[in-house]
């Protein structure tokens, strides 16, 4: 009974109905490659289990707690062609509904005992560009093999397998729903099929880069959170968690080199100093290199860094003032609080070189994000020293910025760890930095690929979770304004022609309610971003892949779950939500049910070109937004 239970969060996303019309009870999310299928369903046997190398023993037992836990239903039943209800000229309502009996073959030869998991090179490290492609199969006689390059292609393809199984109904009978049936744990398969076999299946992704960004610094974040989160992006098959630890308003790392960063710089809350030490630091990395995710660390500078400044504030300039300039010639941060590392001070450099060389001790990663953004020269040039500085050196803000950014990759490099940083050194203020990637939020990726630099996508207007939720700032007037605007001259004269100019209420006045990133990216936003777009072949190679960015000003651990999911997986199809929040990921419900019950009735336009698509004879091959095929031969 545990499959029913959190129906009422499914999130019923119709945007990849082409792909329920091709495999009718086949949901899989992301969509792979290339996918056939047939129309046997094919009952797990008892004895049903997953044999693989040694290697993968962890992630098997995963992927067996994962689909005996599930015992999903699906909710969408797309019509079968015989159904009376279609009518060629209207649209419908499904008159079907998830209690379809099953007919299986009661003999061995129809009940799938075994997956035979098999892996070229085991031992490979998980770096930027390994291979992570699979195949799988899955017969209608009871055979199933996966095959991969590597370890961590393999892992990609149990994800898959797990998202085929199914479970069914004995019953026709329908109960009323008791949230009491949700305890306990079923250990046996009974009642768990995977539909319309034969299946292969081909996967490889399109992106080596496919990551999510969380801000710890904000707020905290404790680590059974974060390893929360990395569940979520295992099961989307996402591979990089870029860890942005440190920022101006606080430093929860603790650094044994320099414990006083995190001794005065992190927050204390109830008398506890919210840090991540060591250990906190290897259970993340460790938890996330389990499911195929690297695990990035960013330690922004030299802005970003009001927080170094409460325990060594002779290397910050600007720190503990109002960011905003009182004459209004400026600001010294993006936000509160201000401090910048001090870029003509040695005694800067010989702290950020420990920093760096720690930090890049706890990651393994071949990768170390150095940040770089949003430098603020109105802070440094406050500073004593960098104003003698910059008179004797005949010295600009980006001369600064340069020494600071020449110095701190040389320190990156020396810890054997390829730079990445934010796009604005390159893109904004003109620096040519050489051989880093560039992360990618305000400016087009052409831009920075023009140049020559390899890009991590992650636009703001795109891919930034944060936006539209207001601004944090208090005794912001913009959203204080308390009388209504007037109404222009043309259209108080049309109210005035028909009586009704005084009851006429202009929408959304008060303020404009919005944030620097306004609107809210839904997910149809997130899931339009063209990485490539305006870009030659050649250039397209530079995209290394893409993140999407959770800034937590104004998300704690209550609300990231939803702040995060779906839109991080840009999920567009019918029942993706509902296996996540089954495994515990509380996504934000997108449609009501009654939509996965009434396919294409909650489409935006008329679905003539569904109807048209149904009775096509033959073989069907969709489009699927994304460059992906999904092919159904006969079966």
């Amino acid at each position: 009974m545990h499959g029913y239970g959190v129906f009422w969060l499914l999130l019923l996303l119709l945007h990849f109905t082409s792909w329920a019309v091709a495999l009718e009870r086949v949901f899989l999310w992301p969509i792979p490659q290339h996918v056939v299928s047939g129309n046997v369903d094919l009952k797990l046997d008892p004895s049903f289990h997953i044999r693989g190398p040694d290697e993968i023993q962890d992630a098997i037992k995963r992927c067996m707690n994962t689909i005996l836990a599930d015992r999903w239903i699906p909710v969408q039943v797309p019509l079968e062609d015989d159904d009376p209800t279609l009518d060629e000229q209207q649209p419908h309502f499904n008159t079907n509904n998830e209690n379809k009996q099953h007919v299986f073959v009661n003999n061995k030869a129809n009940t799938l005992s075994t997956l035979e998991v098999s892996i070229d090179d085991v031992n490979a490290k998980l770096e930027f560009g390994v291979d992570e492609s699979y195949t799988l199969d899955i017969s209608d006689k009871g055979s199933a093999t996966l095959a991969a390059k590597t370890k961590w292609g393999a892992l990609y393809g149990l994800e898959t397998f797990s998202q085929l199984v199914q479970a069914y109904k004995t019953s026709s009978s329908i109960e009323d729903y008791d949230d009491q049936e949700e305890q306990g744990f079923d250990t046996s398969v009974e009642n768990l099929f995977i539909p319309e076999t034969p299946i292969h299946i081909e996967d490889a992704p399109a992106y080596s880069h496919r990551g999510l960004m969380l801000d710890t610094a904000r707020n905290y974040f404790p680590v059974m959170d974060i390893l929360r989160m990395i569940d979520g992006m295992a099961y989307n098959k996402m591979n990089v968690f870029h860890w942005h630890i440190t920022d101006s308003q606080s430093f929860p790392l603790r650094l044994e080199s320099i414990p006083e960063l995190a001794e005065h710089g992190a927050y204390v809350l109830g008398q506890r100093r919210l840090v991540y030490n060591k250990k906190d630091v290897e259970r993340v990395v460790d938890y996330a290199r389990a499911r195929g995710v690297r695990v990035i660390p960013e330690i922004d500078m030299p802005a970003h860094t009001a927080s170094w400044s409460e325990s060594h504030k002779e290397i910050t300039t600007c720190a503990g003032r109002f960011f905003l300039d009182p004459d209004n010639k400026g600001q010294y941060a993006a936000q509160p609080t201000t401090g910048q590392l001090n870029p003509v001070l040695e005694e800067t450099y010989h702290l950020v070189e420990k920093a760096i060389s720690e930090v890049a001790s706890l990651f393994p990663d071949a990768w170390y994000h150095g940040g770089g953004d949003e430098p603020f020269y109105k802070c440094w040039e406050q500073d004593a020293h960098v104003q003698h500085y910059m008179k004797t050196h005949n010295a600009t803000g980006d001369d600064l910025l340069y020494k600071f950014l020449k110095r701190e990759i040389e320190f990156i490099r020396e810890s054997e760890k390829t730079p990445v940083l934010w796009e604005d050194p390159v893109t904004i203020n003109n620096l040519e930095l050489k051989d880093v990637v560039l992360q990618v939020w305000i400016n087009p990726v052409q831009q920075a690929v023009k140049k020559g630099y390899k890009v991590i996508a992650s636009h703001a207007q795109f891919w930034y979770l944060d936006c539209g939720k207001g601004g944090w700032t208090g005794n912001d007037t913009s959203y204080d304004e308390q009388v209504p605007p007037e109404i222009p001259d043309s259209l108080a004269e049309e109210l005035e022609r028909y009586q009704v100019k005084d009851n006429y209420r202009p929408s959304n006045w008060g303020g404009s309610g919005n944030d620097w990133c306004s609107p809210f990216k839904t997910w149809q936003r997130i899931y339009s971003y063209d990485m490539a777009f305006n870009l030659t072949q050649e250039e397209a190679k530079l995209v290394l892949g893409g993140e999407v960015a959770l800034w937590t000003e104004q998300t704690d651990p209550v609300g990231m779950d939803t702040r995060l999911w779906p839109r991080t997986a840009a999920a567009a199809e019918v029942l993706w939500s509902g296996r996540l929040v089954k495994r515990g990921i509380q996504a934000e419900a997108l449609q009501p049910l009654w939509c996965g019950k009434n396919p294409r009735m909650c489409d935006s336009q008329y679905p003539e070109a569904f109807l048209q698509d149904r009775h096509k004879e033959g073989a069907i091959k969709h489009s699927v937004p994304g460059a992906i095929n999904v092919d159904e031969g006969d079966q």
